[in-house]
């Protein structure tokens, strides 16, 4: 599964006029607590739904069949963990429109419940922006393991293993010649390995690439790769081989997504330099570049929760404008324009034109300008910058 088409194939779910539930779980077991509260969570999030679908016209008679797919699906997610490395779920219920779609999540998600009339997005996409396809590589003398690692969790592993000779007390020619033979060994090993990196790294599928093992073995071993396997390697430390797989995992990917968002923050403040012609930063910019189907890359604060106004007639999105009493209408087509939540829906519309989006917790340059930027596709006609 390919998340980052699954989430553009989500953000193109037009609104609908029927229920439609977006859950997100922390799922990492560490407790049997954690267990309960998940079940004690879902279930008063459903509570409050059903008081809430009492609202809308034609809802609270749709709502039933969303709620018990959702209690039986959670119920079995608490009484088994599936697959290791598996720490969050996202959970897409419409069955108006007979939808219903999970997603696994090697990072845990924050527990949210959203109802809405289409999918809310911004919790999946944030993670998934800060999260790349990642070969792991854990490398000794003469064993090496690899995994393949998702955003949706750890989809394949490979062991090797290959017999090195040990020491002997010998000296002179003979430890010398010993010596090498043990190096050639180690050597046939670590080609034999790179070689099945470098097989899975030319799929074109993944994106980045994480060394483990001490510092002496891992330079052998980097001698046996191509400069364009070592020009994506993320990230490199030693541990301990014995650690239980599920706790080398964790550690691959909080290293990991602690690098994404410094790699995501210089990308941010390099917006400055590219003003205005290859970027833009603040709100009106913004979403003139929007509008207009320029934006490569969306970069968002968390924090950013500003109201926003759509018009399905011609798609303009715009920060929103209190209407006056007798007035509701779009200010380029005239059409009715209805109240969004303008940070999902800047994101949606992105995801729509093929762009991406990033979502940062805090950064000075989009705090100084509205919480937002962009890098556009092509350059600007003329300054879009606030």
């Amino acid at each position: 599964m390919d998340m980052r088409s699954e989430i553009k194939k989500l953000a193109r779910i037009e609104p609908s006029p029927y229920p439609f539930i977006s859950l997100y779980l922390n799922t990492r077991w560490d407790s049997e607590q954690q267990r309960e509260r998940i079940r004690l969570f879902v279930k008063n999030q459903l509570k409050k739904g059903v008081e809430e679908v009492k609202k809308k016209e034609n809802w609270e008679k749709l709502f039933p069949e969303d709620q018990q797919r959702i209690e039986r699906f959670v119920e079995g997610l608490v009484r088994r963990s599936y697959e290791e490395g598996v720490e969050g779920m996202a959970i897409f219920s419409c069955s108006a429109n007979d939808l219903f779609l999970t997603y696994p999540s090697i990072i845990p998600f924050e527990n949210k419940f959203f109802l809405s009339d289409q999918p809310v997005l911004s919790p999946l996409v944030r993670l998934s922006s800060q999260y790349q396809d990642t070969l792991a590589v854990m490398v000794e003398t003469d064993s090496a393991k690899l995994f393949e690692m998702a955003l949706e969790g750890l989809l394949a592993e490979f062991s090797i293993e290959n017999e090195v000779p040990g020491r002997h007390d010998q000296g002179g020619w003979a430890q010398m010649r010993y010596q090498r033979h043990i190096r050639d060994h180690i050597n046939k090993h670590h080609k034999e390995v790179s070689e099945q990196l470098i097989e899975l790294f030319d799929t074109g599928k993944w994106k980045r690439v994480v060394l483990i093992g001490q510092d002496r073995t891992l330079a052998n071993f980097k001698s046996f790769l191509p400069e364009r396997v070592k020009q994506k390697i993320a990230d490199t430390f030693a541990i301990d081989f014995s650690v239980e797989r599920s706790k080398i995992l964790r550690q691959i990917v909080e290293r990991l997504f602690e690098r994404e968002k410094e790699e995501v923050a210089r990308d941010i403040e390099g917006l400055k330099e590219k003003t205005p012609a290859r970027a833009t930063l603040g709100l009106n910019g913004t979403l003139e570049a929007l509008n207009k189907g320029q934006i490569q890359i969306l970069y968002l604060l968390s924090s950013f929760n500003l109201p926003g106004q759509f018009c399905p007639q011609c798609r303009t999105l715009d920060w929103y404008r209190p209407p006056l009493p007798s007035q509701n209408t779009c200010l380029f087509c005239r059409g009715n324009v209805k109240e969004v939540p303008l940070g999902e829906e800047m994101m949606r519309s992105v995801l729509r034109q093929d762009g991406e989006v990033r979502w940062m917790d805090d950064h000075i340059v989009l705090k100084e300008h509205d919480g937002v930027g962009a890098t556009l596709r092509f350059p600007a006609a003329r300054s879009a910058s606030k």
